[in-house]
């Protein structure tokens, strides 16, 4: 009976060990077959199975009744031993990241010459070349064998990759535990570091018959992966709390993400995110339906381009890739051809984020539909235009005199020179080269009177505005000598100091020659009630520090009153006792047109009058 009771004690025991191996095994499996990237998880299952098989072995072992049984099953053990091997050293660099690799492939490779090749080409097996006899041992109360026999020499090899083995996992915990992770270190490697001493000390101790006890390898490989097991398992629950926690952030991302949208739509804009290595763009709802693209589709920097005016795609790729290369943010507008044909403006400010490289990652932005204020900005310009052209008229029919006296002497001398040759011809032998003389004469005249109509007809014109490169000081004399008549007859005398470096204007001619005439005339008025000799005027020209040109006319007049000198470029503001006080007005409003500036000011101390200048930039390389 109590044979009986020992004999289950030793069945249970090994039974409980082989059925632990299995559940754990079945447990990562089911992991691993979840997730297929979890290859640790797969090591670990393959680890337990070879030891439920070494464990079915080795009890087979302890029940064996002769020595020949006991041989077969010592040479066939070492296969599901090697496998254990093997998966704990694979699982020891997979997970932990830790351990030379050549010695764990020195381990291998020793444990596969001793274990595989040895092992089978020995006569008997790697630990014994013949198995004499089944030593009875007493263990839990039963009576089970232990091989006893010739040793095998070869089974040093075996005892060095054991060696090689612990070695490689003290490497590998003091690798985790400078790293910081102290306690994997000490459940796992030290884990296996103690339970695999232990058994190669009991194997020894066995074969030299000093210990009466079973290998019981099972039990130590069991140990070691209880430890392992432990570790998987707190990293199967911890990634169970982070899934749930990024299940709860996805799920407050997409709340604000919804709320950030409704937003957005509210205030008719769209909010973009470009990812940049994988060339994906994120858009709010309305952000798609303003660019016309479908809810489903995705976007890529392509696809987005796609949607623009021909005329914009290649500057707007520039413009990103410059903002990726080094700029950063942007901001820009376009136009974008809706999928019913419509154009519309868009307007978009971005900036792009970096990792800790320097690398771009992401791109976001911002855009929204400006075609209203394009529209009326249109309107605007139209009207400024329509004003500025009055403002002309108005100003054309104020220098009229002078105007009419421009033609009239040309005019006259074409006259004068075509009766004179028309006597000279009357003769009975005329004179040709007077006549010829004469003629050449009536051409200059003819072409004096055709470049004033021109000019008239330049500043009466009604149509769009041409930026053009100006030559500033060419654009200076020509307009005083249009006002050559008009200032004769005022009794002003014009002094110039034109500078001989200065750079090219990007301007209209007809818009910039308005602010001169009209800044000369308001000049002349402002010297009405003076004698005619104090009547004396200057017009300068100079490089400007902004790499633009200003131009100054100076009068010797009364000045302007300290309160209006920042009102006089005011619609309806005017020192004359006449005039409706557009002129400076529409004088400023072409010089900011031009990206420039325009002011007044009173001359310096002892200098009687006043001096109105302004800016125009300097053309770009390009113009």
């Amino acid at each position: 009976m109590k044979k009986a009771m020992a004999l289950s004690w030793v069945t249970v025991a090994w039974s409980a060990a082989i059925s632990a191996s299995l559940t754990l095994a079945l447990v990562n499996l089911l992991v691993w077959a979840r997730d297929r990237t979890s290859r640790s998880h797969l090591l670990f299952a393959t680890a337990s199975v070879a030891n439920a098989v070494f464990g079915a072995v080795e009890l087979g072992m302890l029940r064996a009744n002769s020595p020949g049984h006991l041989a077969v099953l010592l040479r066939w053990a070492y296969l599901p031993f090697f496998v254990t091997f093997c998966c704990l050293i694979g699982f020891v660099r997979l997970y932990l990241d830790a351990g030379r690799r050549w010695l764990a492939w020195a381990a291998i490779g020793t444990g596969a010459l001793s274990s595989v090749v040895l092992n089978f080409l020995s006569p008997g097996s790697l630990r014994f070349t013949a198995i004499e006899r089944a030593i009875p041992v007493r263990f839990l109360g039963e009576t089970v064998s232990v091989p006893g026999g010739v040793l095998n020499p070869w089974v040093k090899i075996g005892q060095l990759s054991g060696l090689l083995f612990l070695v490689f996992v003290v490497d590998a915990g003091i690798g985790v535990w400078r790293r910081g992770d102290r306690r994997r270190a000490l459940t796992v490697c030290g884990s296996m570091f103690f339970f695999m001493a232990v058994a190669l000390v009991n194997a020894a101790l066995v074969n030299l018959a000093v210990a009466r006890l079973p290998f019981m390898v099972t039990f130590t490989f069991l140990g070691v992966l209880l430890a392992m097991g432990q570790e998987l398992s707190v990293d199967v629950v911890r990634a169970r709390e982070l899934a749930r926690e990024l299940r709860a952030s996805e799920a407050e991302l997409r709340e604000k993400e919804r709320r950030m949208s409704l937003a957005a739509n509210a205030a008719e804009i769209a909010l973009w995110a470009l990812d940049i290595p994988n060339d994906s763009i994120w858009i709010t709802p309305g952000g798609r339906a303003l660019y016309g693209v479908d809810d489903r589709e995705t976007i890529d920097v392509a696809r987005f381009l796609s949607t623009l005016h021909h005329e914009e795609r290649d500057r707007i790729r520039c413009l990103f890739e410059e903002s990726v290369a080094g700029s950063g943010d942007f901001q820009t507008e376009y136009r974008v051809v809706r999928p019913d044909g419509r154009t519309l403006w868009i307007a978009a400010r971005g900036a792009v984020e970096r990792d800790d490289s320097g690398a771009p990652t992401r791109m976001y932005g911002v855009s929204f539909d400006v075609t209203p204020l394009k529209v009326a900005e249109r309107e605007l310009l139209q009207k400024h235009g329509e004003l500025a052209h009055l403002s002309r008229v108005s100003m054309l029919g104020e220098l009229s005199g002078s105007l009419a006296h421009e033609l009239n002497q040309p005019l006259t001398a074409i006259l004068s020179n075509a009766q004179a040759a028309r006597r000279l011809l009357a003769r009975s032998e005329p004179d040709v080269t007077e006549v010829r003389e004469i003629l050449n004469d009536i051409v200059d005249q003819d072409r004096r009177a055709g470049d004033v109509i021109q000019r008239l007809r330049q500043m009466l014109k009604k149509g769009e505005v041409q930026r053009l490169p100006l030559d500033v000081t060419e654009l200076i004399l020509e307009s005083l000598r249009l006002m050559r008549g008009e200032l004769a007859g005022r009794g002003v005398a014009v002094t110039t100091e034109l500078a001989a470096d200065m750079p090219v204007v990007s301007g209209d001619r007809v818009q910039l020659q308005q602010v001169l005439l009209n800044l000369v005339i308001n000049a002349s008025d402002a010297m009405a009630a003076l004698e005619p000799a104090d009547r004396r005027l200057l017009v300068r020209a100079e490089r400007d520090s902004g790499g633009g040109v200003r131009i100054s006319i100076s009068d010797r007049g009364c000045g302007i009153s300290a309160d209006r000198l920042e009102a006089v470029f005011e619609p309806f503001v005017t020192t004359k006792n006449e005039g409706l006080g557009l002129g400076l007005a529409v004088c400023r409003t072409i010089v900011r047109a031009h990206g420039g500036e325009i002011r007044a000011e009173n001359n310096g101390e002892g200098t009687p009058g006043a001096t109105l200048s302004f800016f125009i930039p300097g053309a770009s390389p390009g113009a």
